[in-house]
């Protein structure tokens, strides 16, 4: 029973990860070609904005891609003029890569817009519904970010372009597991 459960919720959050992918962002940018900015190029452009600054090789891996492949994704952000690359104060071989606001602005304008089609999503389900999903989604949230690799890999604030290690809602005790891991005082200011 217990696989044939999590064979089915392997297949519902694929499904409902390929809906939000789809109709949220490749959908949106496809109605606004204007933007003329690929996925990837969005989800390095909003990972550059969250984090503040980075270099290409973190960028890299929170992306999950090569460095050759996020040097070509920051070149393209570059002659956009939605990043700008600096050379590092502390590590004078390192360049750092900071959102412009324009590019700032193209993230907040996307995040804005897919809000605005969720809201659409829905408003066809009734409140229990919405309220169900909302507990759902949040519960598995916090179950996986139990893991400390999946905290430094995603930003859990609400959704405001700030930093990506921001835990404004994680429970206190995966805050305080997570800062022991880490060798850190464990309080939310750590």
């Amino acid at each position: 029973m217990r696989e044939e459960c999590t064979s089915f919720a392997e297949k519902l959050t694929s499904l409902f990860s390929d809906l939000v992918l789809k109709t949220l962002t490749v959908q949106l940018l496809r109605d606004f070609e204007e933007l003329d900015i690929t996925v990837p190029q969005l989800q390095g452009l909003t990972s550059i904005a969250e984090k503040g600054h980075c270099t290409v090789g973190e960028l890299a891996e929170r992306l999950g891609v090569s460095h050759v492949a996020a040097v070509k994704l920051v070149e393209r952000l570059l002659k956009r003029e939605l990043v700008t690359r600096t050379q590092s104060e502390t590590d004078h071989r390192q360049s750092l890569l900071r959102a412009t606001e324009e590019g700032r602005r193209l993230v907040i304008a996307v995040r804005n817009e897919r809000t605005q089609r969720l809201a659409v999503v829905l408003e066809k389900m009734s409140p229990e519904e919405r309220l169900g999903l909302i507990r759902g989604l949040e519960r598995f949230v916090q179950a996986a970010s139990a893991d400390v690799r999946t905290l430094d890999s995603i930003c859990l604030s609400c959704q405001t372009l700030l930093p990506s290690d921001c835990r404004d809602w994680i429970p206190e005790d995966a805050v305080r597991e997570t800062a022991e891991l880490r060798g850190q005082p464990a309080g939310r200011g750590a």
